[in-house]
């Protein structure tokens, strides 16, 4: 059985101007992996690490600059059909959840005539737990109906490959229960997931990936040391602030004039939430990336 994806000694240069670069840049660097069908890969790192890259090659939206990419052992992604998605839908809230799957399916068409007629939309919206909902519109979903939308519209295609980017972003912890059961789902019939996140930590303790790779400088990182993702927080007091929410969130720590907070099982949305709740103003925040305690350090 030929692996749903893999590449072989993949490069993608971006050339100045694109992404508002004032310099050429290379995203990914002679990267080389291979995902099975039914494989979930959760890919993570910092900021320009080549995350968002490695799923625009992954999903057949640009090539590589040099290397090999290939689907199902076909050099095309047509074999394979993979679709990239995000945490929710384009922002056309005024459609229904049938109409925007009807939307869906007729840009899809463009290229394929062959996909299901309306009718087997509500059958595809039980499947993804949409059940009742046909006639809502996108504006009145949650955060994980809004998912369950947009994992919808990329089962239209009947993929091989599922790219996600940072599908759980707006889902808050019981959400995300549910969500990685529903991409745990769509594995077992065979379709390759591979999920684009800075929270991989959090993602791990709910058991969702059957392995994950750091990028670091668009290379994929060998041996790289432990680390977790943690929410920053920029605080007018640190002092008030420890005092209000050391017992709501018993991991918070202090590091100069900033708190941070691991993200292990619990989103930023909902972290910024309770700080609302307990009384302390954010005046910013940012997702970093920390060496989990006592990990070694890389070589």
């Amino acid at each position: 059985m030929h692996p749903a994806l893999e590449f072989s000694h993949v490069t993608r240069h971006w050339r100045a101007g694109i992404l508002g670069s004032a310099a050429g840049s290379i995203a990914l660097d002679d990267c080389s992996l291979a995902v099975a069908p039914g494989e979930i890969v959760i890919v993570t790192g910092g900021a320009g690490a080549g995350k968002s890259t490695l799923l625009l090659l992954a999903s057949g939206r640009t090539p590589a600059s040099a290397g090999t990419i290939r689907w199902n052992g076909s050099a095309s992604p047509d074999e394979a059909r993979p679709q990239l998605i995000g945490a929710r839908p384009w922002e056309y809230n005024f459609l229904t959840v049938r109409q925007a799957l009807a939307f869906h399916a007729d840009q899809l068409a463009l290229a394929d005539a062959s996909l299901p007629a309306p009718a087997r939309f509500v059958p595809l919206m039980a499947t993804v737990g949409l059940r009742g909902l046909s006639r809502v519109r996108l504006g009145q979903l949650g955060a994980l109906d809004r998912l369950r939308v947009v994992v919808a519209q990329a089962l239209l295609a009947s993929p091989r490959l599922l790219c996600c980017e940072e599908p759980f972003a707006f889902c808050g912890p019981d959400e995300r229960l549910a969500a990685t059961s529903l991409m745990r789902s769509i594995a077992g019939r065979g379709t390759a997931v591979i999920i684009a996140t800075r929270e991989a930590a959090a993602l791990g303790a709910l058991g969702l990936g059957d392995r994950t790779l750091r990028l670091e400088r668009g290379r994929i990182a060998a041996g790289a040391s432990a680390t977790r993702s943690v929410l920053e927080l920029a605080v007018p007091s640190p002092d008030d602030a420890m005092t209000r929410l050391s017992k709501r969130l018993p991991s918070l720590a202090r590091r100069g004039r900033r708190l941070r907070v691991p993200l292990t099982g619990q989103t930023p949305e909902a972290i910024l939430a309770l700080c609302r709740d307990a009384g302390v103003r954010v005046r910013g925040s940012r997702v970093a990336e920390e060496a989990l305690p006592g990990a070694a350090a890389s070589p």
